[in-house]
């Protein structure tokens, strides 16, 4: 028998069978008061080992080794770190991080120039005097070697006078940071000022194959567009409106807040769908208890629009909500984060990704978070989560609750074999150990759905059996836990896999241990 496991295991590491679940790893949980959310991911395209994470309000997180494990940064700047960060890489290899200021009068921009360099103290955009600011994204152009930042312009954030409105910002760095061109409004129509559905908000910028800006942003009329070929001098005579009047602010059960911020994205690869622009958000379209993520797409520049693409597969009535979107610039596959309660009747909560591999025309979803989480509406949990993409590489990052308490978790995406979530084509359910990583111990869970003989076994890269934590009859189906604690092995750090076998089936999970 143990002949034949080492066989299988080595087949299945070759074929990459073993890696058919989707790693989860937790990233970092509450520092100092602070819960880390609405995490963006950004992954190096000249090294796709390298992922950089930015959390509220001024928390970095950095992995070089694909993911698997975390060093944090607190970032520091002379104008202040304030919420909202967005990451972006260049073509060099150099990361920044772009966030809001306590008095909300600029758009900061700190610099990493390579994974031993420290922050810079930032460059900021065009002050805007006495006028607030909000909700900042940015992108980086590799064909003219520009940065874009975007922002929505309050004449006072939240304010009811009909004489205050809102306004879409640009500016650009041609000297990847240094210095910024005075802002450019893109907006041709202002909102209110409430920061609610009168308002215009959510800007977010993309760039095309030939340097064209992209911009997207939510409306009074619904979700709108606007191009530049010049570098963001110039835009179109007239914003385009991809969608009407949508409630993009609207109610899910077990959270503060729901608003849904678009997000845009252009394919730059050399594939079939090159110049493909993606618009991607959530809405409750279908009723209060049916909230879905949606995608439209334009194949000639954004002149036209697609009718609104529905991401999610399930049948109609359960919630879906908090999109992100990211584009393959290699293979120009689309891929859309969400959070989803398709499996439960109440407020259980997992993480899905969609991929779509022919241009947007048809998604697969498919779970990537091992368990659920149960989110309290008394708790501020951020309003979006981060994916990133390149080079068939894929890292999405989202936050979670665990009796109230936040913690940040990333997944590591098998792009191989997308659709799988569980390695068994029967009735055997083996869990992902928790907590994953792990240091003094771990907990493995699996279900059966009869009782009958059962082998746990914790194994090294090489099929080498490490410890028999089980192998007895059990009585009873259901779920059974087990603890495992590696210091009575005399484990090193590293990866192991544990598996189960039973007399028809074998499942196995990856797992890390970090001393």
């Amino acid at each position: 028998m143990k002949n034949i496991l080492t066989l299988f295991l080595w087949i299945s590491l070759a074929t990459g069978f073993l890696h058919a679940q989707h790693v989860n790893v937790e990233i970092a949980g509450s520092i100092n008061g602070m819960d880390p959310n609405e995490p963006s991911v950004c992954i190096n395209p000249l090294n796709t080992n390298e992922i950089m994470i930015g959390t509220n309000t001024n928390h970095a997180y950095f992995s070089s080794d694909g993911g698997l494990t975390w060093q944090h940064q607190v970032l520091r700047s002379t104008y202040g770190v304030y919420c909202d960060p967005a990451i972006v890489c260049d073509d060099q290899g150099a990361y920044y991080y772009f966030h809001l200021v306590p008095d909300l009068s600029r758009v900061v921009c700190q610099k990493k120039a390579g994974k031993d360099s420290d922050w810079s103290n930032g460059s900021f955009t065009a002050l805007n005097g006495s006028m607030q600011i909000d909700k900042e994204w940015a992108a980086f152009d590799p064909v003219k070697g520009n940065l874009y930042a975007t922002w929505s312009q309050f004449n006072q954030h939240g304010s009811l006078d009909p004489k205050d409105s809102t306004v879409i910002f640009l500016a650009r760095s041609s000297d990847r940071g240094i210095t910024w061109s005075d802002k450019i409004r893109i907006s041709q129509k202002s909102g209110n000022a409430t920061g609610g559905v009168g308002s215009v908000h959510g800007s977010y910028p993309a760039t095309g194959p030939d340097g064209e800006v992209y911009v997207c942003w939510w409306s009074p009329s619904g979700l709108m567009f606007d191009k530049s070929i010049d570098e963001g001098k110039t835009w179109l005579p007239a914003d385009i409106n991809v969608t009407t009047t949508v409630q993009w602010i609207y109610n899910v059960p077990g959270m503060q807040l729901t608003p849904s911020f678009p997000v845009i994205s252009c394919d730059r690869s050399n594939g079939h769908y090159r110049g493909t622009i993606y618009i991607n958000w959530s809405d409750n379209r279908n009723g209060p208890n049916d909230s879905d993520i949606w995608m439209v797409k334009s194949m000639d520049g954004g002149a036209t629009w697609s009718a609104p693409i529905r991401v999610n597969d399930d049948p109609p009535g359960k919630q879906q909500f908090f999109n992100f979107l990211a584009v393959d610039q290699v293979t120009g596959y689309v891929y859309i984060a969400y959070y989803d309660r398709r499996k439960y009747d109440d407020n259980q909560t997992d993480v899905y990704l969609a991929v779509s591999r022919d241009g947007g025309s048809r998604f697969e979803n498919f779970r990537i978070s091992d368990t659920p989480f149960i989110p309290y509406s008394t708790a501020y949990f951020g309003h979006y989560l981060g994916v990133s993409a390149h080079n068939d590489k894929v890292f999405a990052s989202w936050s979670r609750q665990d009796n109230g308490r936040n913690s940040l978790w990333g997944a590591l995406i098998n792009t191989s074999s997308n659709a799988v979530e569980n390695l068994t084509k029967g009735p055997l359910n083996l869990e992902q150990n928790n907590p994953n990583p792990f240091n003094e111990s771990t907990f493995i869970s699996f279900k059966l759905s009869e009782p009958g003989l059962v082998t746990l076994k914790v194994l090294d890269l090489f099929g080498n059996t490490i410890a028999t934590l089980m192998s007895a009859q059990q009585t009873s189906a259901g779920k059974h836990t087990i603890h495992f604690q590696p210091d009575q092995y005399h484990l090193v750090a590293g990866v192991y896999y544990f598996t189960l076998i039973t007399k028809d089936e074998l499942v196995a999970r990856k797992m890390i241990y970090g001393r």
